[in-house]
């Protein structure tokens, strides 16, 4: 996976997390806000090491029954 990908969609996760986050709490407050930007934070690092450990693992196993790679 490209590393600008890869980075685009981490991002965006965490975004739309932060995003989610704030409009099901339905109060915005100093205090809330940094909660949820931490709690995104969070989530988008451990959707990175998830996209990274999945995109290893895939590119290990490689094509199977004559499939190709793309």
């Amino acid at each position: 996976m490209e590393r600008k990908r890869f980075i685009a969609q981490v991002g965006i996760a965490a975004i739309l997390y932060v995003l989610i986050s704030l409009i099901l709490e339905k109060e915005i407050t100093k205090e809330v806000l940094v909660r949820e930007l931490r709690d995104g934070l969070v989530f988008g690092l451990v959707y990175a090491i998830f996209l990274w450990i999945w995109n290893r693992f895939k590119s290990r196993k490689g094509p199977e029954n004559g499939e190709t790679r793309t």
